[in-house]
């Protein structure tokens, strides 16, 4: 990790008077694999990334500003990007298609370019070793904590970071993250790779469904050493996990992280699609905020997908009690109840009872705090 430099600099762009900007620069022209936002309505950072990197699938440095989304003030944004490629291209001397940038923050307002140009002219005059948790913190926007991990087998290093906590929706969920392996990956492998992990942990995790116009998530590879790919994968995988947990944690406002559980299905795009309704209900959100052990609103949501359901077959538990098998269990609801006030980790399962597949989602819940952020952040 050591070998992989950072830059950070204040451009103005955050309320506060903390660093937005932070460039990163890698020891060498790395493979690498890159999955943006779903969303049409893109930021100008966003589409020059993703125009760059379609063409040349290899990177050399990064360049993430925070406070302002670059987005929705037309060409101008996706001009913004290029210049500001340009610029850490010639600061730390290298072709401006070895750059990528990233933005994120508030829609709708101009990146005041010539501040942020020069701030970028500071930041790579002052490079210095990657620090995980300070570059989590300067991305960071409405995140009430820095979120990084480290993970080493053997040679293996897998290490990242990532910011987010509102606007958060299993679709290329809503946040920046950036993975490394020093594993040497060739760049389809790599992308197989990074598409089944994205799968199982970014877009696998929501806040409050609403999905982002700057979602963008990186894995590297340095290259260094050499090892099995399924290792490899494993590695990244626990790692991603770990990321998109504390983004759920952080979730804006939240104060129980949810794990939702569809087990025991004919499919695992049925266990996924059910998983993602129960965990994207607003009801089950607002329950679980008020400890209330209402296994109604989770049957409601496992029903509500194109997928059919057994309602004489299915069971639902909150932690290890089981609320519903055919018919309810007022007495377990008063265990429930008591597992909500007590546990920072809600666990929900659903059990199909007719098949071997599983998902799993993290979800958080949805309070008064929500509402008051949101409310406020644009203004």
């Amino acid at each position: 990790m050591l070998d992989i430099l950072m830059g950070i600099a204040r451009a103005g762009l955050k309320t506060s008077p903390h660093p937005d900007l932070l460039v990163v620069l890698l020891p060498h022209p790395c493979n690498a694999s890159f999955l943006f936002t779903d969303n049409y309505f893109r930021s100008g950072s966003v589409i020059y990334s993703e125009d760059v990197f379609r063409e040349r699938g290899r990177i050399s440095a990064f360049v993430v500003n925070s406070g302002n989304a670059n987005c929705g003030t037309g060409e101008e944004g996706v001009e913004h990007a290029r210049l500001m490629a340009r610029r850490v291209a010639e600061n730390l001397q290298l072709a401006p298609d070895e750059v990528l940038v990233f933005s994120t923050g508030v829609i709708g307002k101009p990146l005041p370019i010539d501040e942020v140009l020069r701030a970028l002219d500071q930041a790579c005059s002052s490079l210095e070793p990657l620090d995980l948790a300070r570059a989590s913190e300067v991305i960071g926007t409405t995140d009430r904590f820095p979120k990084f991990d480290f993970s080493m087998r053997g040679e293996l290093e897998t290490f990242g970071f990532a910011k987010g906590a509102g606007m958060i929706a299993p679709s290329m969920a809503t946040m920046l993250a950036f993975v490394f392996t020093n594993a040497e990956v060739e760049a389809e492998d790599l992308q197989l790779l990074h598409r089944r992990v994205a799968d199982r942990t970014f877009n696998s995790i929501t806040v409050d469904g609403c999905e982002s116009t700057n979602d963008s998530f990186g894995l590297i590879s340095l290259g260094k050493v050499r090892a099995p790919l399924k290792e490899v994968e494993g590695e990244v995988l626990r790692v991603s996990e770990s990321l998109a947990r504390r983004i759920v944690e952080d979730g804006e406002g939240a104060t129980r992280i949810i794990k939702v559980t569809v087990k025991r299905a004919t499919l695992e795009m049925k266990a996924r699609e059910i998983a993602r309704a129960v965990a994207n209900s607003l009801l089950v959100k607002t329950a679980v905020y008020g400890r209330d052990p209402n296994w109604g609103r989770i049957a409601a949501a496992a029903g509500s997908t194109e997928f059919p359901i057994d309602p004489f077959r299915i069971k639902i538990y909150m932690g290890n009690h089981l609320l519903y098998d055919g018919k309810p269990h007022p007495r377990a609801e008063r265990l429930a109840k008591r597992y909500l006030e007590e546990e920072r980790e809600v666990e929900i399962v659903v059990d199909l009872g007719e098949g071997r597949n599983s998902w799993t989602y993290y979800s958080s819940d949805l309070g008064y705090e929500y509402v008051k952020i949101n409310a406020e952040y644009h203004t």
